[in-house]
């Protein structure tokens, strides 16, 4: 077997992430949310949890900050606190960041909560109480937002516990709350019964809560699907997740396109060129055989980068802008194409795993997950490389 390889020791795999596609796709998001008409306009807590789904947590969110986000809204107090030490640090903006997930007890996260520009979501009375008793013991306020479950049957205060409780924390002299928000199941799909249902009865709850317990600054339940196909003026914050990365929650779904586009191109180079004889098994388990004399181009890139081994023998890579089969099993650092007979690809040539030319999409169809999860599992060792 000829083979031809690139001498230096370098893994050429990274992730571009282009800044000035984000800025586009938040400005889509903004306009479209905006159409609900809400008297005030709607402000946009831009979901960056989970590395900002593979973009790179600190960065992506410093750039949406700047883009006008006036909220981030985080998975836990261990990304909060990373990332509110980073906006302090490089971030002239001041977004304010909503941890999205449940305050416990550990007294660490109630310090940073009163010191910090970090709301916490609530959906505890007995948590309310603990955190209203710190924070007067440091003599500050802890600014909540609470949590409302309606329909994910997840996290957040039940439907009928819930005006008692926020009737309870409402008397708490050191909780300054100032949000109510819930989560839709299955907001992807318009004109759906359940997710109307969940946002009358949400609304239903906040309208009487408003007239006799509090007014709420902030009024939100709208993910993605939601800002598609459940606008209601009476909303003014809207959490945008995965359009933000430019992508919809569920393709063959969508009603209307807003014009967003993939923020995240998974690029590499192509290290290794063989010439293998036809009847030759190609990587691990012998899944593939060649039919005839072919070359094949090997690509430092695997399952340990996040691509997954389900896409094995069945996904497509572009060398040069053009489309190639994946050949055999993905390994833990590699993928191979059958390039056939081309000597139009060699070695250092360009190649696109996902992109806006062939949208992580492809990928989640083939391995039946969703695109979520093709862009969050892009691992650390790949590289974030920004652009603008």
């Amino acid at each position: 077997m000829n083979h031809h390889f690139h001498g230096k020791n370098v893994n050429y795999t990274y992730a571009e992430i282009n800044l000035k596609t984000l800025r586009l796709n938040l400005a889509a998001v903004r306009k479209e949310a905006g159409r609900a008409g809400t008297p005030q306009g709607v402000k946009i807590c831009s979901v960056i949890k989970s590395n900002a789904y593979g973009h790179g947590m600190n960065e992506t969110a410093k750039a949406l900050a700047d883009f006008g986000s006036e909220y981030l809204g985080t998975a836990d107090y261990r990304e909060s606190l990373i990332l509110s030490d980073f906006l302090n640090k490089h971030s002239k903006k001041k977004a304010k960041i909503l941890c999205l997930g449940i305050l416990t007890e550990e007294k660490k996260f109630f310090d940073e909560v009163v010191t910090r520009n970090i709301e916490a979501s609530i959906a505890d009375v007995g948590i309310a109480r603990m955190l209203n008793d710190y924070a007067g013991s440091v003599n500050r306020k802890a600014i909540v937002q609470i949590q409302i479950e309606t329909g994910m049957n997840r996290i957040g205060f039940p439907l009928s516990e819930a005006y008692e409780a926020v009737e309870a924390i409402s008397k708490m002299k050191n909780l300054k709350v100032k949000g109510i928000y819930s989560h839709y199941a299955t907001s992807e799909i318009a004109n759906n019964a359940f997710a109307k249902k969940q946002l009358k009865e949400f609304k239903a709850l906040v309208k009487s809560l408003e007239s006799n317990v509090m007014k709420f600054e902030l009024r939100h339940i709208s993910n993605t699907g939601g800002i598609l196909n459940y606008k209601d003026p009476y909303f003014n914050m809207v959490r945008p997740g995965i359009s933000l990365y430019g992508y919809y929650p569920d393709r063959k779904k969508v009603v209307k396109d807003i014009g967003i586009k993939p923020v995240m191109t998974l690029r590499s180079r192509v290290n290794f060129v063989n010439n293998v004889p036809k009847r030759q098994s190609i990587s691990y388990g012998r899944l593939h055989f060649t039919e005839k004399p072919v070359r094949i181009a090997s690509i430092p890139i695997g399952y340990g980068d996040g691509y997954s081994r389900l896409l094995t023998n069945k996904s497509k890579v572009l060398i040069n802008g053009r489309p190639y089969n994946t050949v055999g099993a993905v390994c833990m650092d590699w993928v191979m194409a059958d390039v056939g007979n081309s000597h139009d690809v060699n070695v250092n040539d360009e190649v696109i795993l996902f992109g806006e030319d062939y949208p992580a999409y492809r990928l989640s169809e083939i391995t039946g997950s969703i695109v979520y999860e093709v862009i969050c599992n892009v691992s650390s060792r790949v590289q974030r490389v920004y652009t603008y």
